[in-house]
């Protein structure tokens, strides 16, 4: 199956996004696949769904990382309003932390 069009649309704005915002990617350390499931089984994050129902929009990208000593998702969001935001969410919660 082909993704559609806006799917292609929105995941290179994305992309766009996180390479624009100057030390999004350098001040967090991403965790690898298998660290992620190992986050989420020890319960030190939440799923991605419980956290994609956090964010005030379509969630567009989500990573767990570490920054600054603790566990957290960089989520890539489209807003209502059709602006795109990247917000820095507490892993174990969902909650956004101070960005």
């Amino acid at each position: 199956m082909r993704p559609s069009r806006r799917t292609l649309v929105l995941a290179l704005a994305a992309l766009l996004v996180t390479s624009a915002i100057p030390g999004a990617a350098t001040a967090a350390s991403c965790l690898s696949p298998e660290e992620q499931r190992a986050a989420i089984r020890s319960g030190a994050a939440a799923r991605p769904g419980v956290v994609r129902k956090t964010v005030p929009g379509e969630l567009l990208n989500l990573k767990l990382c570490e920054r600054g000593g603790r566990l957290v998702y960089l989520a890539t969001v489209m807003r209502p309003n059709g602006t795109i935001r990247t917000m820095v969410l507490d892993a174990a919660s969902g909650a956004p932390v101070g960005n």
